[in-house]
């Protein structure tokens, strides 16, 4: 059963990585990637905003008109260079943890997630809707119905606390022996969970 579903994931890792259907992602993907190289900093605002725009954009983020620039000048504001570098991963929930200019209050997890991920893709994982179905899928045994990697149910609520889904993945990975890089991994996940868990 186990190397059953260890190979659903390789062969959404083959789709995402060699099908036409997926070859606009990988283009968008090589953009955002270099963008970041380009500019790994997050001190000039407008280098920030291109950044923001960018990926979400690309990556379906919701962020919608002025926000934009607010969720640049937040970036900015929190002066995380040194904590992305060094792969503090508290950072995602400082990021995600914005307010707007009317003093909305919003939790841009997912943005945030994907923000830090490409300035460190070895410490940082991308968190959507996608990969926490595929998560929860892959925790349970298609008999029994138990949890077979981690005990908690990996509800949404549940993986939108970072060290949470941080936590939930190391188990994945072990469990299912995958040696992939993180990269890999999210685009496994997230193959399989648009294509066979898209409520």
């Amino acid at each position: 059963m186990t190397e059953n579903k260890k190979k659903l994931l390789l062969d959404s890792l083959k789709k995402y990585e060699n099908s036409k259907e997926y070859e606009h992602y990988r283009e968008q993907e090589n953009v955002v990637v270099n963008l970041f190289k380009t500019h790994p900093k997050n001190d000039d605002f407008e280098k920030v905003l291109l950044k923001v725009c960018v990926l979400n954009s690309f990556y379906s983020t919701n962020l919608k008109g002025k926000v934009l620039s607010q969720v640049a000048k937040h970036i900015v504001k929190l002066n995380i260079d040194t904590r992305l570098e060094k792969g503090d991963t508290s950072v995602v929930e400082d990021v995600a943890n914005f307010t707007d200019d009317e003093g909305k209050k919003t939790y841009i997890y997912s943005f945030a997630s994907k923000y830090c991920f490409h300035h460190n893709n070895d410490a940082f994982v991308i968190y959507d809707q996608f990969v926490g179905e595929s998560l929860k899928y892959f925790n349970c045994d298609d008999e029994t119905k138990k949890r077979i990697y981690h005990s908690k149910i990996l509800s949404k609520k549940f993986l939108k606390k970072y060290e949470n889904l941080l936590e939930a993945i190391a188990a994945f990975r072990k469990f299912y022996t995958l040696t992939q890089n993180n990269r890999d991994v999210d685009h496994m996940l997230w193959v399989y969970g648009r294509e066979n868990l898209n409520k």
